[in-house]
């Protein structure tokens, strides 16, 4: 299915997820889809691997963390969270060296927290891992030292795409109403 893009979300200079400055860094780009969508794309390297040629589970924890939990922002750009609960199933080995997408949306919210599932898929449409999230609400000043500005939280230059493409989008609803099980 294809997806119209929205919106570009900001990059930080450090995060392990989307940092810009971080060697270390996925350098996940984030774009913000019809549909209350939000997909992160990013190329893999060799120094993301747990056992030669496969990505570590743990980076793709925390790029699924990381999706899920910035959905929340499309409809409140301001608001944050931190991960009360992550759940993940890795449904195949994910090669490296490759281009991914990882697919988010938030399934409910209240006052005080909010739940959302996921997927990470490689360039052919396979799912390679699921995830599901619940997340505190807080308040920036209580999950960050300092404040974040145009140098260390900003929006990167370079156009978005107008569409992005998944053959998997049915699935979120799928993770949804498990989830809700």
């Amino acid at each position: 299915m294809e997806l119209k893009v929205l919106k570009k979300q900001n990059n930080s200079e450090e995060c392990i997820v989307c940092g810009l400055q971080n060697d270390a860094s996925l350098k996940v780009r984030f774009y913000e889809c019809d549909g209350g969508l939000i997909c992160g794309i990013f190329h893999n390297e060799d120094f993301h691997q747990s056992f030669p040629g496969r990505m570590h589970g743990g980076m793709i924890s925390a790029v699924l963390d990381e999706t899920i939990g910035r959905a929340v922002m499309i409809k409140n750009p301001d608001q944050w969270g931190v991960t009360g609960e992550l759940k993940v199933r890795y449904l195949k080995p994910t090669p490296l060296e490759t281009d991914l997408h990882c697919w988010g949306k938030i399934v409910s919210e209240n006052s005080r927290l909010f739940k959302g599932v996921g997927y990470l898929e490689t360039p052919d449409g396979e799912v390679v891992a699921t995830g599901e999230a619940t997340y505190f609400k807080l308040e920036l000043s209580a999950i960050a030292e300092g404040q974040l500005d145009e140098h260390n939280w900003y929006l990167e230059k370079g156009e978005a795409p107008a569409t992005l493409t998944s053959k998997n989008i049915d699935l979120l609803d799928t993770l949804a109403q498990k989830m809700g099980k």
